[in-house]
């Protein structure tokens, strides 16, 4: 065999086979990188930050806008997490999804819960959450559950009237697989919020197939809520009420003032403390009727 003619004889080979190599390792590498961020696709989280402490942050959306499914990926079923509103400042919510939600690949309706004074919408979801029960028992249908916020005081007036009704609402069905429209949204509300969850009632009446107001803080002057009364008594908007030991004579005054105006609200004055736990438990009590109202409720016509 005659010698190999080239410098260093064989060594090319040698460096022909190390290319060879490091060009499968980077292929692996790639096909690696490429599983994970499928995976993390699937997951169907992203991050935000609120506060600067990262949070879960929503599904990711399909290119249609609502949150896409594809009967294998998992991810929070519960979180706190902020948009962006119309004026630029950011609007803090928590969403509690139904325990399918990323496998049922189906569409939910929203039930909105309003806090009540010195609570915010990260603390008020896992007292809206008691309302699950209700869904267990078969009295609501399934519901993605989400806590706006009024910065513990806002009394859900002002701008925290347009957060929620002009950007949050439009945010939760573009970003979420819920049944859009106002026939699939419910609402309720406690103390502070049992006053919004009325005036949002009365002042957007096309906007709810169902409200209920629980042991409202109304408004001290409740003639007040008589501005929205022509917009009432043409929408004709589904509002039930009731009251306990703190707030009850608050509410009265409210009902009976509408029913001066010839609007009669259903009312209940129950004997309870000032705690969201005793009113859902009350309704549990009794077969969930207002859960199994505000269910029938879904998908009227408005």
């Amino acid at each position: 065999m005659s010698p190999d003619p080239r410098p260093g004889g064989r060594p090319p080979k040698r460096r022909g086979l190390v290319v060879a190599v490091a060009a499968a390792v980077a292929v692996v590498l790639v096909a690696a990188a490429a599983l994970a961020v499928r995976e993390f696709r699937q997951r169907g989280e992203d991050q935000v930050s609120v506060g600067g402490v990262p949070v879960a942050g929503p599904p990711s959306s399909s290119p249609s806008g609502s949150a896409s499914c594809d009967g294998g990926a998992n991810g929070d079923l519960r979180f706190d997490t902020e948009m962006t509103g119309t004026d630029g400042e950011q609007v803090p919510y928590s969403v509690s999804l139904p325990a399918d939600y990323y496998t049922a690949c189906k569409t939910y309706p929203v039930l909105y819960a309003l806090h009540g004074r010195d609570q915010s919408n990260a603390t008020f979801l896992p007292e809206a959450e008691r309302l699950r029960a209700g869904v267990e028992a078969g009295a609501l249908r399934d519901v993605v559950i989400v806590t706006p916020d009024s910065n513990k005081d806002g009394r859900w007036e002002g701008v925290y009237d347009t957060h929620f009704i002009d950007d949050l609402i439009p945010h939760v069905e573009s970003t979420y697989r819920v049944e859009p429209g106002a026939a699939q949204r419910l609402l309720v509300g406690w103390s502070m919020g049992g006053h919004g969850a009325f005036r949002f009632g009365v002042e957007h009446p096309d906007d709810f197939a169902a409200v209920w107001s629980v042991d409202g803080a109304m408004s001290r002057e409740p003639s007040s809520y008589l501005e929205f009364l022509d917009g009432v008594k043409a929408e004709q908007p589904q509002i039930r009420l009731v009251g306990g030991d703190l707030n009850g004579d608050r509410v009265e005054q409210v009902v009976n003032l509408f029913a001066q105006q010839g609007v009669d609200f259903p009312y209940q004055r129950l004997p309870l403390g000032h705690d969201f736990k005793l009113f859902v438990e009350a309704d549990q009590q009794a077969d969930w009727a207002t859960l199994r109202w505000m269910d029938s409720q879904l998908g009227r016509q408005l």
